[in-house]
């Protein structure tokens, strides 16, 4: 059976989407160009050095003040505009390219994670087609299984891996793309990695109940989930079975899922957790007018 593509992603997430490449290559180009250019003043500094010159030499040896002062100067001036607007031009350039590839990376993000979700999906397919075939395997069954069995549990290893290189292309393609601080929340529940899990928080006056909510991880998917543990086959078995792995096409999507899958427990006590106590604020008695 002729086996899936499952390769890593490549070096730069990116190369799939031609206009970051080109813009990524004119930024290092100019770049480049821009550190080539030797140290050269503005116009006004080299006018003024100049002048300076002029000055301090009528100060410290008597010397008049040249009679074409102001052609040296205006010379000086002239010379240093050429470098001066070269340097100004590449600065600007690599300004405008570094401020526009956010856009393009958000523009182009969505078909490079659809590129890692049709990955995972085939990832996901070949676990399920080793399963079917050899049953849930672990480093001991798979020896008692015989050949098929420990070739089938070498290759759900290698598996692992690329589920660990797809994760992290995904999260840096959401880097790029998305706050950082909301993020890191949303990658603790889990949220980038399994659809449909629920968010609890505690009531500002009361604790929510100690059952577990429905739809919560398991406690040994959550450790990998939250960086506790590394991924393994156990949790790539958990992947293909519950149903639930997914990766979403952008930041948005990932958002909208964490939002969709909010469950607010039962507080204890019947309390409403979003019951918010009102104070009334009486209205402000009229000014009276003074007798006076």
């Amino acid at each position: 059976m002729p086996r899936r593509k499952t390769t890593p992603a490549p070096a730069s997430v990116w190369d799939a989407v031609p206009d970051v490449v080109q813009a990524e290559k004119l930024l290092k180009e100019t770049e480049e160009r821009l550190r080539a250019l030797p140290p050269t003043p503005t116009p006004e500094e080299a006018r003024q050095a100049v002048i300076d010159a002029a000055v301090d030499a009528q100060r410290t040896d008597g010397a008049p003040i040249p009679a074409d002062i102001g052609e040296r100067a205006a010379g000086a001036y002239t010379a240093a505009l050429a470098p001066h607007a070269e340097r100004l031009a590449l600065a600007t350039a690599v300004n405008a390219l570094k401020r526009r590839l956010p856009l393009l990376k958000s523009r182009g993000s969505r078909s490079v994670l659809a590129a890692l979700s049709a990955q995972l999906d085939d990832v996901l397919a070949e676990v399920r087609e080793i399963t079917d075939r050899s049953g849930r395997l672990d480093a001991a069954t798979a020896i008692d299984a015989g050949e098929q069995g420990v070739a089938d549990y070498r290759r759900l290893t290698e598996l692992v891996a690329v589920v660990d290189d797809i994760r992290k292309t995904q999260r840096s393609v959401y880097g790029e793309t998305g706050d950082k601080g909301v993020l890191a929340s949303l990658y603790r529940q889990g949220h980038d990695q399994f659809c449909g899990i629920p968010t609890t928080q505690p009531d500002d006056v009361g604790q929510w109940s100690r059952a577990e909510p429905s739809g919560a991880l398991p406690a040994d998917v959550l450790e990998v989930v939250q960086g506790r543990r590394r991924r393994d086959v156990p949790f790539l078995l958990y992947m293909a079975e519950s149903g639930r792995a997914w990766l979403p096409l952008d930041v948005e999507e990932l958002e909208d899922e964490a939002r969709g899958a909010e469950n607010t427990g039962t507080p204890e006590g019947d309390r409403n957790p979003f019951y918010q106590r009102e104070t009334a604020v009486s209205e402000p008695s009229a000014p009276r007018r003074s007798r006076i």
